[in-house]
């Protein structure tokens, strides 16, 4: 092959200057081949990058839905309680039904929808805020519950309940899982809430004693006859707790529905939006109290008869 004119060139050249030429392209020929590797270097590192926020936006993502998921509230729940009512063809309870009224969950930020007090309706509201743990909520209900949801089941009343922890310090209290366990049921079982309410209720005095575990509340709610998995799972991963801080403080802040403009103690029960303030043990006080303010708040020509379940 005939010498280049470079190689002709560099052969003329005194042998000093032709070794320091030599030197010379030898270095940019380096330092091309370091620039080239350094931006091979550079697009792989910024490849690696771009995967790697690629990778953590989406974890990040599913971390926030996972939060979100659990600010959510529970389906059936849209006013922070569960409304029943019921029907009955003879007026007594041996035809009596029970149901609950549905309602998609509450979502992060929303505001709950409360339930609308109808005085015209002739019928008879009955509203229970009501702490798992509390014995003054367990004696109210040991005296009354029979009769009130007797009303209910027979198509005179409707009752809406709101399990709160208004005793919690720490939001992973027995308070707070009880409450915790009936948004679990209403979420996917929502005509068994009244069992397992029955059920806590009964328990009241190991729940704010030696506490439950949350073993204990899916061994409850499976004996009061509710056995989807989907509830266990809910009760075990605590799935509704921050929604029951959230339901409390907002209890707390604000009452719809009612005289008194916020909770402060345990039970509230709230008859037609009247707080009943009289005997928790006293079933003839808070008949006389329920008849009264039924009468009062209820037009004659809408009014049913004053409830009286029938054995």
């Amino acid at each position: 092959m005939p010498p280049t004119d470079y190689e002709a060139e560099l052969r003329d050249l005194p042998k000093k200057e032709r070794k320091a030429l030599q030197r010379e392209f030898l270095r940019i020929q380096r330092e091309d081949e370091r620039k080239r590797r350094r931006r091979n270097k550079i697009i792989l590192r910024t490849s690696l990058i771009t995967v790697g926020v690629a990778a953590l936006a989406i974890a990040a993502l599913v971390i926030v839905n996972n939060v979100r998921a659990g600010l959510a509230g529970p389906a059936n729940m849209a006013s922070d309680g569960i409304v029943f009512s019921g029907s009955s063809t003879d007026g007594t309870s041996a035809t009596a039904t029970t149901t609950a009224a549905t309602s998609p969950a509450l979502q992060v930020g929303q505001t709950p929808t409360p339930t609308v007090l109808d005085k015209s309706s002739g019928k008879l509201s009955v509203v229970l805020y009501v702490d798992y743990a509390s014995a003054d909520a367990a004696s109210f209900e040991t005296t009354n519950a029979s009769n009130v949801q007797g009303w209910v089941g027979q198509g005179y009343a409707t009752l809406e309940i709101h399990p709160v922890a208004l005793s919690s310090t720490d939001g992973n209290d027995s308070s707070t899982r009880a409450a915790n366990a009936v948004a679990c049921v209403a979420n996917t079982t929502p005509d068994a809430v009244l069992a397992v309410h029955n059920a806590l209720i009964a328990d009241q005095k190991t729940i704010a004693g030696a506490g439950v575990t949350d073993a204990d509340l899916v061994a409850l709610v499976t004996k009061a006859g509710v056995t989807d998995a989907a509830v266990s799972k809910c009760i075990t991963g605590n799935e509704f707790d921050n929604w029951v801080s959230d339901s409390t403080a907002r209890a707390k802040a604000s009452l719809p529905n009612s005289d008194v403009p916020a909770l402060t103690k345990i039970p509230l029960v709230l008859i037609d939006g009247t707080s009943y303030t009289g005997s928790l043990t006293d079933a003839t006080a808070f008949e006389t109290f329920v008849s009264d303010t039924f009468t009062k708040n209820t037009p004659a020509s809408t009014a049913t008869p004053t409830p009286t379940p029938t054995p």
